[in-house]
């Protein structure tokens, strides 16, 4: 169990050095979970948006209470389904879900899980659309908007990264989870683009199987995603689950 204190929290950024012994075992539970509402989703939902550095947006008041649910959900787990090991996003909201998730966990008397920021884990970089919803790109930038309709995984928005570049940034952490002989469950707490495309490494998925998942939905905030290590890699368990966030 952690012992550290909360002065760790709070400002953003937090590491939790790991006390694990080696060969403790290949991680057998994955978890995912995509951060609570931010204030730019809810600004996105109503077709505006706010000028801010993408990595230092919040999360809201509904964004604080679907975190915590999620952290009553873990909370609730068998002690054989909890985290040891928090591979968290270096962004803000991601941040604050994990601190709201861990609150519960503490509140609850569970043991705590060691903690990294992985910079790898940062959300799909949108350059100069950063933060601007489908419909302000089609109506400021419709020769962008077209461009992204013609190849949605290999379209690089100016100054930003393409989904295809997510996916090559996650194959390092992909790797580092399979190497990994200190911890049995993993959580990482990051963005709907690396839950999806954690999907497509961890399951071996075809873009063409991507993009249908992505046209049915991608993952909500606060939704958890899990899978469990097989013979051949990892089976899905779960993906965008939400039936924690019913009732809060």
């Amino acid at each position: 169990m952690r012992t550290d204190d909360e002065s760790a929290w709070g400002q953003g950024v937090f590491e939790a050095p790991c006390a694990h012994p080696e060969n403790s075992g290949a991680v057998e539970l994955l978890y995912a979970v995509r951060h609570g509402q931010s204030t730019a989703n809810a600004a996105y939902a109503a077709n505006t948006f706010i000028e801010a550095d993408d990595s230092t947006i919040g999360l809201t008041d509904l964004g604080e209470r679907q975190a915590a649910a999620t952290g009553r959900w873990f909370a609730a787990r068998d002690s054989d389904q909890l985290p040891d090991l928090v591979l968290c996003s270096p962004y803000l909201r991601a941040v604050q879900t994990s601190q709201l998730l861990e609150q519960e966990l503490r509140a609850a008397g569970r043991d705590l899980p060691c903690h990294h920021i992985d910079q790898r884990l940062y959300d799909r970089h949108r350059g100069r659309l950063s933060t601007l919803s489908p419909i302000v790109v089609r109506e400021r930038y419709p020769e962008e908007s077209a461009k992204e309709a013609r190849d949605p995984l290999g379209y690089r928005p100016p100054d930003g990264e393409s989904f295809r570049d997510v996916a090559d940034r996650l194959r390092g952490v992909v790797a580092d989870l399979a190497a990994d002989q200190r911890h049995r469950r993993v959580l990482i707490v990051a963005h709907d683009a690396v839950v999806l495309f954690l999907r497509q490494l961890l399951e071996n998925l075809t873009e063409a199987e991507i993009s249908a998942i992505s046209e049915d939905g991608l993952a909500g905030n606060a939704s958890i995603t899990s899978w469990e290590r097989h013979a051949g890699g990892y089976r899905l368990l779960a993906y965008d689950q939400r039936t924690h966030l019913s009732q809060i």
